[in-house]
């Protein structure tokens, strides 16, 4: 797998879109995504699609005559290696309470953490 870089905002922001569609992704169907947000300029999207393929983030095919997208690096990966340096710094319980403190998260968000724990301890248990 090729080395993961991090992100500026509107490459995130494309890329975010693509993982919420189905894949392979035309173009046209990712700017929709993202127009829902705001209007984006069909020369600077195509510009970000093609960054992020040479970056490995997405592999680049045809149908006809439009570009299509597949995400080479999922959401989970990418968001693992982004909280990498914050989580060996502080750990998860310090993650968790800095998204709390901040109210990024609410009880809700903690209970659904909890019922997750729960149910992996179990698992981890039973094997």
């Amino acid at each position: 797998m090729k080395k993961l870089v991090r992100l500026p905002e509107a490459e995130l922001s494309v890329m975010r879109a693509v993982w919420r569609l189905e894949a392979p992704v035309p173009t046209g169907a990712i700017r929709s995504r993202l127009e829902r947000e705001r209007p984006w300029n069909l020369s600077a999207l195509q510009t970000l699609l093609s960054r992020l393929a040479e970056r490995g983030y997405l592999s680049v095919g045809k149908e006809g005559r439009q570009n299509v997208y597949t995400p080479l690096v999922s959401e989970g990966e990418y968001l693992a290696f982004e909280n990498a340096p914050f989580l060996e710094g502080r750990g998860l319980p310090g993650l968790v309470t800095a998204l709390y403190d901040s109210r990024s998260i609410g009880r809700e968000d903690l209970e659904e953490l909890r019922a997750f724990l729960d149910e992996a301890m179990g698992k981890e248990g039973g094997t």
